[in-house]
């Protein structure tokens, strides 16, 4: 025999509470850009002459072996991504032996 409300109409439609202590969580928004397209200065620009102690926290390193494309810095997760899907583009054809 199945449960009794195995089958039975939902009655309470109201949302769970949050968990003690994850109220005052914030929420954090999607990146305002679409990759590629960021406005943010020295964002994308190339690693190597970079001073990489004056970038603000949170920035991303990204290179990919065998890139012509050489390392650069992003400001958000987003960024880098499509930094390194770029850069994977960007790898010379190698013959399968």
């Amino acid at each position: 025999m199945a449960a009794p409300s195995f089958n039975g109409r939902i009655t309470s439609k109201t949302k769970r509470a949050r968990p003690q202590g994850q109220g005052d969580l914030p929420r954090l928004g999607l990146h305002p850009e679409i990759p590629g397209t960021c406005t943010t200065p020295l964002c994308g620009a190339a690693a190597d002459g970079q001073d990489e102690t004056a970038l603000p926290a949170g920035w991303i390193r990204t290179g990919v072996y065998g890139s012509i494309d050489p390392d650069r810095v992003w400001c958000s997760g987003l960024c880098a991504t499509w930094g390194i899907a770029r850069a994977e583009l960007r790898v010379p054809a190698v013959p399968r032996a």
